[in-house]
């Protein structure tokens, strides 16, 4: 799974970081956010939320975000933040804990693809259609 990496690095954080970072217009201007959530693994949130947020599920969301895959912050509404590159490495240390986050979003409304190697030749999914929350961390702190 891990030697499968580098390219799913590549599919998964070129669209979040130009996003953010380089916003094309008008609408992808950043706002200045707090939010208050969980940091989970973004794919597997995604698919199975309930399963994705505990510690239960600690060594594949750590594998995961070292080998690409974003974190994001999940707010009381189930709303879902995704961490660019360098915020997923500050959200790590809190995985699946509760935390208070300062930072820049943006709505983003092109599609974004996620995808994880599972076991040999097989891989799992999950296609954004937009309407997603893409956060550039400027702050973490933990929430208690």
């Amino acid at each position: 799974m891990l030697r499968r990496m580098p390219l799913l690095l590549l599919i998964l954080v070129l669209p979040l970081w130009s996003g953010p970072i380089l916003g094309s217009g008008a609408q992808d201007r950043p706002s200045p956010v707090e939010v208050v959530g969980t940091v989970v693994d973004a794919a597997c949130y995604l698919m199975h939320p309930p399963a994705a947020d505990g510690p239960t599920h600690d060594e594949c969301g750590k594998a995961c975000a070292l080998a690409g895959v974003p974190l994001g912050v999940a707010d009381a509404g189930k709303r879902l933040y995704l961490a660019d590159g360098d915020g997923t490495k500050q959200l790590l240390p809190y995985l699946h804990k509760r935390v208070r986050v300062s930072g820049r979003a943006v709505e983003k409304s092109e599609p974004l693809a996620l995808e994880m190697p599972v076991g040999d030749g097989n891989k799992m999914s999950v296609r954004l259609d937009g309407g997603y929350l893409a956060l550039t961390v400027d702050r973490v702190e933990a929430e208690r």
